[in-house]
């Protein structure tokens, strides 16, 4: 399974994010940020890779502050960091 995951600079900004997302009616999860992507513990955004775009729209027009935009695969419970996307 292939996803996308959205960190963000501090914790207002995943939850103002979060906010945003809900009242969109976004398909999203607010995760752990995976330890893949870092050590530190924080909150990521987590979507489908065919609402990349979307996302990236909606973080424009609402001048949400997004840090990166990462893509995952899982297979087997181990997950692996395919590439990352500049926000």
């Amino acid at each position: 399974m292939e996803y996308c995951v959205a960190t963000f600079p501090c914790l207002h900004d995943a939850l103002e994010c979060e906010k945003t997302l809900k009242e969109l009616d976004f398909k999203f999860q607010l995760i752990p940020v995976p330890r893949e992507i870092s050590s530190s513990c924080g909150l990521a955004v987590r979507f489908a890779p065919e609402l990349l775009q979307e996302f990236k729209e909606t973080v424009s027009k609402y001048q949400l502050s997004v840090d990166e935009i990462h893509t995952l695969k899982e297979k087997q419970n181990k997950k692996s960091l395919l590439n990352l996307l500049n926000s």
